[in-house]
């Protein structure tokens, strides 16, 4: 990357407050590290997660080391045979980083000059959301990105590709030799039919023998993810509820507060149940009730 390219790649990726630690390294070179060193504080080329610079917490903006149940996760999906897996999870709980942040390791290595698909549903802000912070884990090394230049798209000079897509059947239609699929917030999906969303996608999936990852917190017991968690037997499963998260994300008085709050069900957010349909009285959101623009065609 020339030095202007870079410099125009740091004034795109970065905000005023922000002061960006520059490292030089290659493709090759990223393909050698571990996901993890195992610390917080690394020299940078120790691993992918200190060259991307570690998770901040949510509240402190502190930088922390991975909780028990990210590592967990990444070990058994590492270990597996299997390629589906299906996370119920609770909200704010940290699954989405973790995600793009295994597409980001598994694109310099499994995942390498093939494509990685991030879906997340009907509202586009909410993909761009997700890319954006996709990008911003490359922004200490823009030497190994090809094209930043589409909100929705990242692309590496080997050719490795992430893109967020909606969650519509005919979005995936013709692409093939993807390695990778995310399905963000599954079970939330607004349609009056999901499950020719998952339809279209399996058969890539089993062709190509895709990643795929589906991870939500519980909406009601209706949809393909509530379905798979019940009856299917082809997923990994995974099931973490807020006590998870004690003593990594939050305290056990935070989560005592979260368990107390009168306007959600908690059940549902925070441990795993499937109580609350489409017709819930605890503020779902709807199509009509997003602003204008933010649905896909």
């Amino acid at each position: 990357m020339s030095l202007e390219s870079r410099v125009k790649y740091l004034e795109e990726n970065q905000t005023e407050v922000e002061k960006i630690n520059y490292i030089e390294i290659t493709l090759d070179e990223c393909k050698q590290l571990p996901f993890w060193c195992y610390k917080l504080v690394g020299d940078d080329k120790c691993c992918i997660s200190h060259l991307a610079g570690m998770p901040e917490h949510p509240d402190t903006l502190q930088q922390m080391k991975f909780t028990p149940y990210q590592l967990e996760f990444i070990d058994i999906i590492d270990k597996s045979e299997n390629n589906k897996f299906h996370v119920n999870k609770p909200r704010q709980s940290g699954f989405s980083e973790i995600v793009l942040r295994i597409f980001q390791d598994r694109g310099f290595k499994k995942y390498s000059t093939k494509s990685c698909k991030y879906v997340v549903g009907t509202r586009e802000k909410t993909t761009k959301k997700m890319i954006r912070r996709l990008k911003q884990l490359y922004k200490r090394i823009p030497d190994v990105v090809e094209n930043n230049s589409d909100s929705l798209y990242l692309e590496l000079k080997d050719g490795t590709s992430f893109e967020g897509l909606p969650a519509n059947p005919e979005a995936i239609t013709g692409d093939t030799k993807i390695a990778a699929i995310a399905m963000d917030e599954s079970a939330k999906w607004n349609r009056i039919d999901d499950q020719e969303v998952l339809d279209a996608y399996i058969p890539i999936v089993r062709t190509n023998h895709s990643d795929l990852f589906m991870f939500s917190t519980p909406k009601g017991p209706r949809g393909f993810f509530h379905d798979i968690e019940m009856n299917d037997t082809d997923y990994q499963k995974f099931k973490y509820d807020i006590w998870a998260t004690e003593g990594n994300l939050y305290s056990k008085q935070d989560i005592l507060k979260m368990l107390a709050d009168p306007t959600m069900d908690t059940d549902q957010e925070y441990l795993n149940a499937y109580t609350v349909g489409r017709n819930s009285l605890f503020g779902e959101i709807d199509d009509e009730d997003i602003e204008p623009g933010e649905l896909w065609e």
